[in-house]
């Protein structure tokens, strides 16, 4: 992480303050993820725009948002791991 300025803070809410960032920095990332996936999956999966999807489009939609699912769990479960194991716990 970038040297932060200051700002008097004591240690504790210099610590709070750098979690915060930090989740809202995550948050973004997300964010960006969901975006980036419901991009990918439509150009995927969907051929044309009707009043609905096909069979074959809703299977398609479904395994890919599962994939990402999945990925997003593992992610979020090693970096709380890792934040955990940062903190001594």
């Amino acid at each position: 992480m970038a040297e932060q300025p200051n700002f008097n803070l004591d240690p504790a809410s210099r610590k709070e303050l750098e979690q915060f960032i930090e989740t809202q920095q995550a948050q973004s990332r997300v964010q960006t993820q969901v975006h980036m996936l419901t991009s990918m999956c439509w150009d995927k999966c969907v051929g044309s725009i009707s009043s609905g999807f096909s069979g074959k489009e809703q299977s398609c939609l479904a395994n890919c948002v599962d994939r990402f699912l999945d990925t997003s769990v593992f992610l979020v479960k090693k970096v709380e791991d890792q934040r955990a194991a940062s903190m001594g716990h």
